[in-house]
């Protein structure tokens, strides 16, 4: 299938250069255009008698043109353009007006294209060359003059001309590519025209905004860049065509007259740097080529940057600067493309994506061939890349609507697995705490049994001794293993509350080390400063907390001095600090240390599960509060701990402490703010 794929692809371009090889040499002829007074009765292509001048001859005014050597002038039919350019280029036509009885019409109108061509003037010579019969002055920089004709296209009405021979010489002048075009009509023709182009352009441009709000509001929801980026490529087509159809300038032209310059070249520049993005992306180049992909990336940002030279003949420039590389960043990507169909097995998926994508670029390829000159304007060539962009359309809006219809499928699996996965927690949360509750028990037999055996054979062998030591010390470890996960479950069940009273800190500090103290007679610990505040806490909870704290610096900086104190700050808070003299957590894992299980690389060969910080955490937040882990230049660990503090009750407590109530708290004083 991709074969097939990659041959179709190669059968379009190779058709392409087919038709940019012989028709170039094929220029017809230069006729004389023969024309009825009044004009003619059906539509004339002007191409087919135009010729262009092709030298480097510096022309200043129309007079001068009929004078030239045929030998300088080429065909205009099914012929490569001069591309981008800032001289003037000059077309001429001879023509004869005869009395053709049964073919005039009414009125007729000479229709000239593109649109976004600047400066154009129409002449109409005597034969010799010395009087002008006819002028008119076109194009979107030219005012439009009071009573002229409004139309998306310029057009100006052809003069009723004497019979007799004539020269029609056109200058045109343009930042734009000097892709030409021109018809003369009579006047049903015209209104017909106007009419049907009015509908169909309408019709196009509406389609383009409306897939520009649909793709960027899918792409804004699923947070696809790939879709992002192809409605910012639909919004560069709608540029395009607002200001080639001439609704640009028909709309804007009274205000401003390089509105239709703007248009059209912002168009252009976001088109070539969204279509690469959006070919980056739905090619997946920014996972598996990323050298490639900011490649990619920094030429689509100059790319689009270009729509500041939209108005200006710097214009040129950009243009003859960026259109070759786009042609071949496209190619590349295109080639991308075939080169992943070829080795993954997902066949249908990557032969759709190389239609809906590759046609479009071939045609996206010569359509900028054909504006730099170096592909001949004919009904092909003009034509395919509005095709190749309908075609485009049509198959990613199929490839979108499976791709939305994946996203909601995939959304609801979410929702069903998400809620499997809560019920699966909810159950294993329930497990562990009855596995917790029945560990108690047992554990706790144990170590009684472990202590009036340790009373009863003080006098046996030390090697018993030690025997049993170990029995006390595993159970304990074990203990406060089923306390942690029993405290963690507790901690992250939606119905978790505290149970509060009002402390005050310094005494709570005070007993809390005490405790420890004779629990771990080798630890040195010590409460180096305390304020009286009176905080609402859960006390059993708090105890942990700190306990969890105070057991860490024991086992990562044994034998390092632990210091806390208690500061209070005008701003409701009391800040409590635990700090050890250790050696501090390596900078790789602070950030991550209060995670649940985390445990650094320097804590391989020291027992724990990793959940001490994590619970301090979880009980400081239940209390309405925040803990943060910072190490020192020169090590050492500070927990700094921030709970919120009763001010009536504060204040009272420690003018009771002033007035000299036995109360055994600390008295200190405090004026200012503390951090």
């Amino acid at each position: 299938m991709n074969i097939f794929l990659f041959a179709m692809l190669i059968v379009t371009a190779s058709g392409i250069l087919a038709v940019y090889g012989p028709k170039i040499a094929a220029h017809e002829v230069a006729k004389t255009l023969v024309l009825p007074p009044s004009g003619p009765a059906e539509v004339i292509n002007l191409n087919r008698y135009l010729t262009r001048l092709v030298t480097d001859r510096k022309v200043e005014s129309a007079f001068k043109i009929p004078s030239i050597a045929e030998s300088e002038f080429a065909s205009v039919l099914e012929a490569r353009g001069p591309g981008y350019t800032d001289r003037t280029i000059w077309y001429r036509a001879p023509v004869k007006i005869v009395d053709q009885p049964g073919r005039t019409g009414r009125s007729a109108f000479i229709d000239i294209g593109h649109v976004y061509l600047n400066d154009i003037e129409i002449s109409i010579l005597s034969n010799d060359a010395r009087q002008i019969i006819w002028q008119e002055h076109l194009g979107d920089r030219i005012p439009r003059a009071k009573g002229g004709l409004q139309n998306l296209s310029h057009v100006a009405e052809w003069p009723k001309l004497s019979l007799g021979e004539y020269w029609l010489v056109i200058a045109v002048h343009t930042n734009s590519a000097h892709v030409f075009e021109a018809e003369l009509l009579p006047d049903t023709a015209l209104i017909t025209k106007s009419g049907s182009n009015s509908f169909i352009k309408g019709a196009t441009l509406g389609v383009l905004l409306l897939a520009f709000g649909i793709y960027f509001a899918f792409g804004v929801m699923s947070g696809d860049r790939s879709v992002l980026w192809y409605s910012g490529y639909i919004f560069s087509l709608f540029l395009i065509s607002f200001g080639v159809t001439g609704y640009a300038q028909l709309i804007f032209k009274p205000f401003w007259s390089l509105a239709s310059d703007f248009v059209t070249g912002t168009g252009t520049a976001f088109a070539l740097g969204t279509s690469i993005m959006m070919w980056s992306y739905m090619t997946r180049l920014d996972r598996e080529n990323r050298p490639l992909f900011r490649i990619m990336a920094g030429y689509s940002v100059l790319a689009m940057a270009g729509f500041l030279t939209a108005t200006s003949d710097w214009y040129i420039l950009y243009a003859k600067v960026f259109f070759g590389p786009q042609i071949f960043l496209l190619a590349v990507l295109l080639f991308n493309l075939m080169y992943r169909g070829y080795r993954q097995k997902h066949t249908f998926q990557m032969s759709y994506l190389m239609v809906a994508l590759g046609v479009p670029t071939i045609g996206a390829m010569a359509h900028l061939l054909l504006l730099i000159g170096w592909l001949p304007v004919n009904g092909f060539t003009t034509s395919i890349f509005a095709l190749s962009s309908f075609i485009q359309l049509v198959l990613v809006a199929i490839a979108m609507a499976y791709r939305t219809y994946g996203v909601i499928n995939r959304r609801v699996d979410a929702l069903a697995s998400g809620q499997r996965a809560d019920q699966l927690a909810s159950e294993q949360r329930t497990f562990i705490t009855m596995l917790s509750h029945e560990f108690r028990t047992p554990l706790a037999i144990i170590q009684r049994s472990a202590e009036i055996l340790g009373l009863h054979l003080q006098k046996e062998p030390e090697s018993v001794l030690n025997r049993l030591s170990t029995i006390q010390s595993n159970a304990r470890q074990l203990s406060g293993l089923v306390d942690a996960f029993l405290t963690k479950e507790t901690l992250d069940s939606a119905t978790f509350t505290t149970t509060r009273e009002a402390v005050a800190i310094d005494a709570f500090l005070r007993d809390l080390i005490a405790q420890r103290q004779r629990e771990v007679p080798g630890q040195n610990i010590s409460l180096i400063q305390s304020d009286v505040v009176i905080v609402e806490i859960d006390r059993i909870l708090m105890e942990r907390a700190l306990i969890n704290l105070i057991e860490n610096a024991r086992k990562y900086a044994p034998g390092a001095a632990v210091w806390i104190s208690a500061e209070r700050a005008a701003n409701g808070y009391v800040y409590i600090r635990v700090v050890d003299e250790g050696p501090g957590i390596a900078a790789d894992d602070l950030q991550n240390v209060l995670n649940a299980f985390y445990r650094g690389r320097d804590s391989v060969k020291i027992q724990g599960v990793g959940l001490g910080l994590h619970l301090t955490k979880r009980i400081i937040e239940a209390h309405d509060g925040s803990l943060s882990v910072s190490v020192g230049e020169e090590g050492g660990t500070t927990i700094l701990i921030k709970l919120p503090y009763d001010r009536d009750m504060t204040v009272l407590r420690n003018n009771e402490n002033r007035a000299g109530f036995p109360l055994g708290y600390t008295e200190t004083s405090h004026e200012g703010d503390r951090p």
